[in-house]
Parts: structure tokens; sequence; C-alpha cells
């Protein structure tokens, strides 16, 4: 795998490219295909059968929602004659192009790809189906977001985040808890892309950056369950703890970086008239909150009964964190003070 990694990020970079420079649908088709064929070797890496089967799932999800791209995009050149992204003024075809970037992202009720396919992946594979693969979607809901009904986005959004939170209750899994996470911040991603565009790159951009602290911190603590986590502070501290920061970062929790994109999103939802939206949001963003609390309880709030005279582990050496883990942390760990700036940045837009 290390001879294809080269290859896989330049196809990555290319890809990104294209989405940021082309406003065409066939080639923005292109490119979410190539950036598809490209994630299959990170989900497939090892020769076991749940990543095979992940593999899998991945592939058959991601060609159904490349096929209805192509097909509404066939059925708009056939009835306009136009191919860019701006000229599927149909409201039926933009439906249907958006219901397939939802597939790509993974939201509600389109969701059930992504917890299987996570927990078939490594942690380091999955910051790029995580982050770097929804980039491209998102790049084109940017772009059609002025043609796309609200009502749609806000019942997918609300389904996402009210699902995402439910079926984390009970789940013990690390890797389908962050995939669950994941639905669940995209949600708050895309229910304002319609009103403020901007706010939408926010999230996405805090988004990445602690979703990938989370993961990176979960691959050093070698953590597969919940159950696992009453070890990690006896075993590393303060890796724990930048664990502990990025969890409660996701949950929104001021200070912290999370807090802001979500504050932002419920005060232009209002000013929009939105406020049964905005409402049901935060009702639904109370089920995540559940088991980020409960991980973050079990990783650096609790230690499990310990009958030696010492209270840390002799048979393993301390962890200690990488550079690319403190940093993240580090970002993770932004103050509510940036909000005054940006804030004013969604209002001089509005007017």
């Amino acid at each position: 795998m290390p001879i294809f990694q080269p290859i896989i990020l330049t196809t990555l970079t290319i890809t990104t490219l294209i989405f940021l420079s082309s406003t065409h649908l066939v080639l923005m088709w292109v490119a979410l295909e190539l950036s598809t064929l490209v994630v299959l070797p990170l989900i497939a890496n090892k020769s076991h059968p749940r990543s095979i089967e992940a593999s899998t799932k991945y592939f058959l999800t991601q060609a159904t929602a490349s096929a209805l791209i192509i097909f509404s995009w066939t059925l708009n050149y056939i009835t306009t004659g136009g191919g860019q992204i701006s000229e599927v003024t149909n409201q039926t075809l933009t439906t249907i192009m958006a219901m397939a970037l939802f597939i790509k992202i993974g939201l509600v009720p389109f969701h059930f790809w992504v917890p299987e396919t996570i927990q078939g992946m490594t942690p380091t594979a999955s910051i790029f189906l995580l982050t770097w693969q929804k980039l491209g979607p998102l790049i084109m809901l940017y772009l059609m977001s002025p043609l796309i009904n609200f009502e749609v986005l806000s019942a997918v959004s609300i389904l996402s985040a009210t699902v995402a939170g439910w079926l984390g209750l009970n789940q013990t899994q690390i890797r389908k808890l962050v995939a669950f996470s994941s639905i669940a911040q995209m949600s708050w991603t895309l229910v304002i892309i319609k009103y403020a565009p901007s706010l939408t790159i926010l999230a996405f951009y805090l988004y990445s950056i602690t979703i990938s602290t989370t993961l990176l911190t979960l691959e050093k603590l070698s953590t597969t369950s919940v159950n696992s986590l009453l070890l990690s502070f006896q075993k590393a501290p303060i890796t724990s703890l930048l664990l502990t920061i990025s969890l409660l970062s996701l949950s929104g929790l001021p200070p912290l970086a999370g807090f802001l994109p979500k504050w932002l999103t419920i005060d232009q939802l209002v000013a929009e008239g939105a406020i049964w939206v905005a409402f049901t949001m935060l009702m639904a963003s109370l089920l995540s909150l559940f088991f980020y609390l409960r991980l973050w309880y079990n990783s650096a709030s609790t230690l499990p009964p310990n009958t030696a005279n010492t209270q840390r582990l002799w048979r393993k050496p301390v962890q200690q964190t990488n550079l690319t883990i403190n940093s993240l942390a580090m970002a993770a760990f932004t103050l509510i003070l940036a909000a005054t700036m940006m804030k004013a940045i969604t209002k001089q837009e509005a007017y």
C-alpha cells in the first residue's frame, strides 16, 4: 500500500482541483468517479472479509449515486441543452441530483453504508473517507444551493441529526460511533447551505479538523470499543486529554471550535424565519451529545478496578503524541471570540 500512496494523494488532489475550477456536470461527474475509485484501495487494503464487504458496499452505493447524477444531467441536456450545473433549472431534476449527492455524503435516509464502511477501515484511511471524499459532493451542493428547495434540505438535515444520534446511543463500537457522528455533523453543515454558504465552509473546515483529531488519537490509543477506553488514560494521559478535547468539540460545547458553527447556524436560521428547523436541530443534537459525553466519561473521567500498588500500567509503555495530533488538537480548541468576525461576514452576505 505505501507504494500507491503518492498515486492516491495525487489523484485526490487532481479531482479536488477539477471541482474547484469547473462548473460543467460531466467534468464533475468524472472527478466523482475518480475519487470513488481511488478510495477503494484504502478500504480494501487488507485481505479481511470485513474490508472486502466494506469496499463492496461502498462501490455499489457510490455507483448508484453516480448513475442518478448522469441520469439527471442527460435529461437536463435533452430538455434545455445546457451542461453547466447552474443550468439545471427543473425542480425535479435538481431534487434527484441533490439526493444523489446526499447518497455520496451519507445522509439519512441514505446513511446505511457509512457505519459499515468505516467499521472495515483503519482510522487513518477513515479520515480520507469522512473529510476529503465529501469535499466534491459538498462543492456541487454549494453551487446548486440557490436551486435546491429548503424544505428538502431541512428535512434531510433533521432526519440525519435525529437518526444518527438515536443509532449512536446503544452503539459500543468506536468506529461506528465516529460514523454516526460524521452523519450528524454533516447535517449541520448542509442545513444552512442555501441561506449562508460561508457557514457551510466554516462548519466543514472545523468538522474536518476535529474528526481528524479524533481518529488519529483513537488510532494512537488502539481502541476499538467503548469499554476499551477505560484503560486509555492510564496508557496515555496526554493523548486521552486530546481525545477529550476533540470529542467535546464535536459535541458543540463552548468554548471549543464545534460550538462556533452551530451557534452561527442557529442564529442564521432564526434570522431567516426557520425557527422550528433551528429548534428541532437543537433537540436532535442532544442525542449526539449523550454518546459524546459517554465517550468522554470512559476515556478521561473513570479508572478501572485496579489491585496493583500503582495506578500506571506496567505491561505497556506510555505512548507519546506526535506533532500532527497536537497541532490538530490546538486547532480544535478554538475560542468563540472568532465568532464575532464570522457573524459580521454572514450579516454582510444577508444584506
